[in-house]
């Protein structure tokens, strides 16, 4: 923190400066040392060498076994909260009236109020802050601001409402200090209570290195970005409910590869934002957890997007899910993005997907994998824009894909798919409201959709798909056609002209009645 930042938060009444050694509240618990008689040198290599042996072989075998048995793509969070040893830190209990500077590390339960002024930790050790029923509001700056730490965990107590207000404008601090909670190290979220956070300046929540939720019930209102980790975004658990001007969560380190990324592997996230849901400058993998964006720009968009599992839904004014592409400012356009458009993908694996988007539903500026999971995509009825869009191809390897929207941009899937797929030119643009169905020469229903949007043309993909099997499609339960299938994917369009293919990887596709790949 520079000597602006210093005098700054004095001036806001830090009248309490401590660390948890120096408060009568204090409880100490620390490890006692014990004297060990030194043994002969002689006898120590030996012993090393005995000892050393087999645990190589184990953490082979643990290598190993981890790297047969590991799905993810994006690699883990680097915050382990549970190895810090907190029997070694002392434990304070602190009722806030005025602000409050933390200099050493440990455990500080606190409760009470701050009317103007801040929460700061400038030290070089671990923090946990236990909040009992906090609030904090600042004229002048961030509401909690950790200007060094090795890892600071915020845990909130079960039953409790905690809140952190800053100012909509900052006088001497650093440009890049902008968050209600601002910190400049690994930043931890959990606990069994309520986070509240009023982000006026810009941000809500910022941890320049690795943020990483937990658990616990977040709410944040920000002028711009909700929840931001430069370095990464791990949530594990939790209930997040965020509205932003920006993005709504994002990651944005451009400038290492191994950085940049969101991985979510639970959690209930309610998303409303003017950009976009979910925003990582390199990559975005959601293994589970319950996803809505109800509002945004994009829903998700990073240069790589992989979904594994979860049950997601998103509303969109551009792109729903975009692999890089976009024409917002906060598009990842990092060098390694731009030199090809094989470094963009989406890797649908598995999971619900549902899709609303007034621009392109599912868009990569790479390829697009289904190979698993259920897509639903009520994409844009202009000409301009598709459900679907990849400029290197969109390949069915797996799994159930509904989308429909305009014919203008439709794209051929690629003839490397493993699954079979129906692309359909309807003969007319049919209205929101409207069902399409997939029935087999049994009559069973495979697919069906009742659209939220106008759509003339549908691109349909399923498991059930056979070659040489018949299936008719049908319109609010009237038959439209019946088609059977004997190549990878079927065009039919209508005898008036129907739609244009996209030429892509798979070739050029006519027009007019049947065509297959």
């Amino acid at each position: 923190m520079n000597e602006n930042q210093s005098s700054n938060s004095e001036k806001q009444g830090s009248d309490v400066v401590l660390s948890a050694d120096e408060t009568s509240e204090t409880t100490t618990t620390k490890n006692q040392s014990k004297t060990v008689p030194k043994k002969p040198k002689t006898k120590i290599l030996p012993m090393i060498l005995i000892l050393l042996v087999p645990a190589v072989i184990i953490a082979i075998c643990l290598i190993l076994g981890q790297g047969a048995s590991k799905t993810s793509t994006t690699p883990s969070n680097n915050i382990d909260e549970s190895s810090i040893n907190w029997g070694t830190y002392s434990g304070s209990t602190i009722e806030l009236s005025s602000s409050l500077k933390i200099t050493s590390g440990g455990i500080y339960t606190l409760s009470g109020t701050i009317a103007d002024g801040l929460i700061e930790i400038d030290t070089d050790k671990d923090v946990k802050l236990i909040l009992n029923g906090v609030s904090v509001t600042n004229s002048n700056g961030p509401a909690l601001y950790v200007a060094n730490a090795d890892n600071v965990i915020i845990e909130t107590v079960a039953g409790t409402t905690n809140t952190f207000t800053d100012s909509s404008v900052y006088t001497n601090w650093d440009e890049d200090v902008c968050a209600a909670i601002f910190s400049h190290d690994d930043l931890v979220l959990q606990g069994d209570g309520k986070l509240v956070v009023n982000g006026n300046h810009e941000d809500g929540i910022v941890g320049k290195d690795d943020l990483k939720v937990s658990s616990g019930t977040i709410v944040i209102s920000a002028k711009d970005d909700g929840l931001r980790g430069r370095d990464s975004v791990y949530i594990v658990d939790g209930n997040l409910q965020i509205t932003s001007g920006g993005d709504a969560i994002k990651s944005n380190n451009s400038e290492e590869v191994a950085k940049g990324y969101i991985l979510i592997d639970g959690g209930t996230l309610n998303l409303s934002a003017s950009d976009d849901g979910i925003h990582a400058e390199t990559s975005l993998e959601i293994n589970g957890g319950t996803i809505s964006v109800k509002k945004s720009y994009e829903g998700l968009e990073a240069g790589k997007i992989t979904i594994n599992g979860g049950d997601i839904s998103i509303v969109a004014s551009d792109d729903g899910l975009n692999a890089a592409g976009g024409n917002d400012a906060s598009s990842p356009n990092s060098a390694r993005y731009q030199t090809s458009s094989g470094s963009y993908s989406i890797n649908i694996n598995g999971g619900s997907i549902y899709v609303d988007s007034a621009g392109d539903g599912i868009d990569s500026n790479g390829v697009i994998y289904f190979n698993g999971g259920k897509v639903v995509v009520d994409g844009p009825a202009n000409s301009a824009n598709g459900a679907i869009d990849a400029d290197g191809g969109v390949i069915y390897n797996g799994g159930t894909v509904i989308a429909v929207g305009g014919s203008g941009m439709a794209v051929a899937p690629n003839v490397s798919s493993s699954k079979y797929s129906i692309s359909v030119f309807f003969s007319q643009t049919y209205s929101a409201g409207t069902t399409l169905s997939v029935q087999d020469s049994a009559e069973s229903t495979i697919l069906t959709h009742t659209s939220a949007r106008t759509f003339s043309h549908a691109s349909l993909s399923s498991e059930s798909f056979k070659e040489g099997e018949t299936y008719t499609i049908l319109i609010n339960g009237s038959v439209y056609t019946t088609v059977t299938l004997s190549g990878k994917t079927t065009q039919i369009s209508s005898g008036m002209g129907g739609g244009m293919m996209e030429q892509g990887p798979s070739g050029p596709a006519g027009q007019g009645g049947a065509r297959r790949f």
